[in-house]
């Protein structure tokens, strides 16, 4: 009688497929993060994100504009509160007559923004956060102009949608009460005195402080100390200026 018994061979957790297979991954993630570092000189949107000196939001929140001022589409089409209710100059506009560089750098945003896709800017976002000492935390879109068309909001919504998966809150103000809002889920959008489907927040011109609705709250223009523009459900009021 044999005595002996032959045990079968027992795979180790790393050896196993599923494991391989695992760290094939992460070695494909790592391999593509290293060319994307490498890369970094070829990544457009690094000259063009930032606070673009405005001292009134932290350096933690990067600014992007799809359009300048100049080309604002709301302002085009009548949509503009400032000018619709004020009659008054966009202060988004007196900067780009003020300082000669701001108008050239805001056409190159909106350059950019026309060709490149949702997925590779923020691809390109998050590398250039890699590389920051302090991270951007939220991305602010359109200090100056609008969304162009629907494209640009489903583009953004996209956007806002993977860098929320990084903890980076996106948001915006619009006056383009023409467009489809309905979809937008992560992008948080403040509605220039209007409010519709996608959109839960409400950001009203006021000649004076006096003209305060009841409840509304008042814009601190300082965003080192508020932030209730990144918020949702809000009523938010600012004095002409």
């Amino acid at each position: 009688m044999n005595t002996n018994t032959t045990s079968s061979p027992t795979s180790s957790p790393t050896s196993s497929p599923i494991n391989n297979t695992i760290n094939t991954k992460k070695l494909m993630n790592l391999q593509r993060l290293v060319r994307l570092i490498n890369d970094y000189d070829d990544v457009p949107l690094k000259d063009l994100l930032g606070d673009e000196g405005n001292t009134k939001i932290p350096s933690s929140t990067a600014i992007f504009n799809m359009t300048s001022a100049k080309s604002c589409p709301s302002m085009k089409l009548g949509l503009c509160k400032a000018q619709a209710q004020f009659n008054t100059k966009c202060y988004a506009l007196k900067a780009e007559v003020l300082y000669p560089t701001v108008l050239p750098y805001r056409e190159r945003q909106a350059k950019l923004w026309k060709n490149i896709t949702a997925e590779d800017f923020a691809k390109q976002f998050l590398l250039i956060n890699l590389q920051k000492k302090v991270s951007f935390k939220a991305l602010r879109i359109n200090v100056s102009g609008d969304f162009i068309n629907q494209d640009c909001v489903d583009k953004a919504e996209r956007i806002a949608t993977i860098l929320k998966l990084q903890g980076i809150t996106t948001y915006t103000y619009t006056s383009r009460s023409d467009l489809d809002f309905s979809k937008v889920k992560n992008l948080i959008i403040s509605g220039s005195n209007f409010k519709k489907k996608g959109i839960t927040s409400i950001f009203k011109i006021i000649k004076g402080k006096k003209d305060r609705p009841y409840g509304w709250a008042s814009c601190r223009m300082d965003c080192f100390k508020c932030k209730l523009c990144q918020m949702r459900n809000q009523k938010v009021t600012v004095v002409q200026h």
